[in-house]
């Protein structure tokens, strides 16, 4: 198993001109810092026994056999990407 914490970052101001295509433009400045409090993300092998070959958790519960079948944007374009071999949750 997996397991990633990543801080949440507060930008108070600079938008996006920390986007290259932007700031190679027209310069650009922020102000934005990290806090005390995260996001926690995990990801592990699938047990084979299931009836479903991935299990996503987020607000909803995907359970499915074919990654094209995930509705949650960034987890399929992530799994579609990476092409694992074996089963995830």
């Amino acid at each position: 198993m997996i397991v990633s914490r990543t801080p949440y970052r507060i930008s108070l101001f600079g938008g996006g001109s920390d986007y290259p295509a932007w700031y190679r433009r027209y310069g650009g400045k922020g102000f934005g810092f990290a806090i005390n409090k995260y996001c926690y993300i995990s990801i592990r092998e699938l047990p084979p026994f299931f009836e479903h070959k991935h299990r996503i958790v987020y607000s909803s519960i995907e359970l499915v056999n074919e990654m094209s079948e995930i509705q949650h944007p960034s987890v399929r374009a992530i799994l579609q990407q990476e092409e694992p071999k074996v089963g995830l949750e």
